[in-house]
């Protein structure tokens, strides 16, 4: 994603949280996750996505 788009997700959660008193912490921690795969090169997502696909012992 480019900055622009990131600036954007940004924005977007400024509107929704700006107007509340209280955000749940699970709320902030999916936007962050959000953002954080958003900064991610493709490469580093697919390394990622595959990991996590792998079983454990």
């Amino acid at each position: 994603m480019n900055q622009t788009g990131i600036v954007t997700m940004i924005d977007g959660a400024l509107a929704r949280f700006a107007s509340r008193d209280l955000i749940a912490g699970h709320e902030v921690v999916d936007y962050l996750l959000d953002l954080r795969t958003a900064v991610l090169d493709d490469s580093e997502l697919r390394e990622l996505l595959e990991d996590a696909a792998q079983p454990t012992a």
